[in-house]
């Protein structure tokens, strides 16, 4: 079963994932600490096999970098939609 791990940037999200999805959030018992250095997350979702949900380009680019897996949504494609939504 996929499993998401959740960057302290997205910690929000959790609420509409509950009954969805399985996950895990950055701070909780037994995950990289909400201060973490990205490259600590990134190894802990390789050694956990996790995708990281975020909206931290730095984030994306550890994960690039490092060939992890990752979801994304940066300000500009989020504006984008909101643009798009109202027409």
């Amino acid at each position: 079963m996929t499993e998401f791990l959740l960057d302290e940037n997205v910690l929000g999200l959790d609420r509409f994932l509950d009954n969805h999805v399985k996950y895990k959030k950055v701070g909780d018992k037994g995950c990289p600490n909400k201060e973490a250095p990205d490259q600590e997350i990134v190894k802990f979702a390789i050694d956990n096999e996790l995708i990281i949900v975020t909206k931290d380009n730095k984030m994306v680019s550890a994960c690039r970098f490092e060939k992890t897996k990752y979801i994304t949504i940066n300000d500009e494609t989020f504006a984008q939609k909101v643009i798009d939504y109202k027409s």
